[in-house]
């Protein structure tokens, strides 16, 4: 009799272990995040600036709203790719998010994004947290120090409506870097270790405006609009996922002494009715991140184009050129993007129906600088728009 209790009670003692062990086990490698991109919003019902509680499960930490974006939005000023602060692909989807992350001398409220995680963390578990970011075309400033923050209890207060919220940040870039790339999306990522029971997380600047450091921004000779006195950041892909005892976080920064931007230029063919198909051939280019040979949106756009004007013009061949930005050329791993880039971009074309046989590929490396480089731009964007393909008919 002893014998049964006894061991009756090591089987009551290890089940609650074994659901607990269970319970952690089923968090390794799930996001957190229940509505990670915004896609599962009221698109249709966002109507104006300050709707992020369209977004399921998303809200703003205080009085100052957060902002959504959708393609399916019911007012230009907050669709995606253009809305009222410039223009964006989103990362995953059709929708993002948007947060002024810092504004001179405080003009503008601060805004944070905040959501409940699908359950607690657990004491001493380490977690990969990351996010995506993008500075708007029409912001003033860019700034450093966006990251994350995880509490118990929700921060601010929708009733009230601070400047700021000062707090410790737990996650942000492991250098600090002013995120200055309107085109494409930038990486924040770390690995948080938990202090146990923290159900939300809270996405903004959480540093006294002296802390931060900031640049002014040129405002891109095609964007339509005022700038506003702040660095506004778009939002996209938060992921906080629970990671192995032997799992590294693996943030994708690659060398952090050196970081590397996943800045994309954006360009729109200037094609008017009187240009030949030659001449509208000739303004299309498909532009890249540092790399990488893949195609994004805007690239696929201009694959569909390029068909278009392939199948209306049968006796017409195509030329690609590769190009690459003079990093990539010197470097012994990258030094053959240039040829990678235009071989793909043929591949993706023969996989819509252009035979082949019509398209020649070029290797230009870095050797031909992108005619619409403007003598005002940084080096960076100098890159960006270097980084791209070509095409000529033939």
């Amino acid at each position: 009799m002893k014998l049964k209790k006894n061991l009756l009670g090591k089987l009551i003692f290890t089940l609650p272990l074994a659901m607990i062990s269970f319970g952690v086990l089923a968090q390794d490698g799930e996001n957190l995040i229940d509505n990670p991109s915004f896609e599962n919003a009221q698109n249709k019902k966002i109507r104006r600036v300050g709707d992020i509680e369209k977004a399921n499960g998303w809200v703003s930490a205080t009085g100052a709203r957060a902002d959504l974006y959708s393609a399916e939005a019911k007012e230009e000023s907050v669709m995606t790719p253009d809305n009222i602060y410039g223009s964006e692909d989103p990362k995953t989807g059709i929708n993002y998010a948007g947060i002024v992350a810092y504004s001179y001398r405080e003009k503008e409220n601060r805004t944070y994004l905040q959501t409940q995680l699908s359950s607690p963390m657990k004491k001493g578990m380490r977690y990969r947290v990351q996010f995506y970011i993008s500075l708007s075309e029409l912001s003033k400033y860019a700034s450093n120090r966006t990251g994350a923050y995880f509490s118990k209890k929700p921060l601010g207060g929708t009733d009230r409506q601070p400047a700021i919220i000062t707090d410790e940040t737990h996650i942000e870039h492991p250098n600090q870097v002013i995120f200055n790339g309107m085109y494409g999306w930038d990486l924040i990522c770390g690995e948080y270790v938990a202090k146990g029971g923290e159900k939300y997380m809270t996405i903004g600047n959480f540093t006294n405006e002296d802390g931060i450091k900031t640049e002014r921004v040129r405002k891109p000779k095609d964007a339509k609009g005022q700038q506003i006195i702040a660095a506004y950041y778009y939002i996209d892909d938060v992921s906080v996922e629970l990671l192995g005892p032997d799992e590294d976080c693996n943030c994708q920064y690659g060398d952090e002494a050196k970081f590397e931007t996943l800045t994309v230029y954006q360009r729109s063919a200037e094609i008017n009715a009187n240009m030949s198909a030659k001449e509208q051939v000739e303004q299309y280019n498909i532009f890249y991140a540092a790399g990488r040979y893949d195609v994004r949106i805007e690239g696929e756009k201009t694959l569909e184009a390029l068909v278009k004007l392939m199948t209306d013009n049968p006796s017409m061949k195509l030329e690609i050129t590769g190009h690459t930005d003079s990093e990539e050329a010197q470097s012994p791993e990258d030094k053959i993007l240039s040829i990678r880039r235009a071989e793909y971009t043929r591949t993706l074309l023969g996989e819509r129906g252009v035979d082949e046989k019509r398209i020649f590929v070029n290797d230009a490396k870095s050797s031909i600088s992108a005619p619409f480089i403007d003598s005002e731009d940084d080096e960076n964007l100098k890159d960006a728009k270097n980084r791209r393909v070509s095409f000529r008919a033939l």
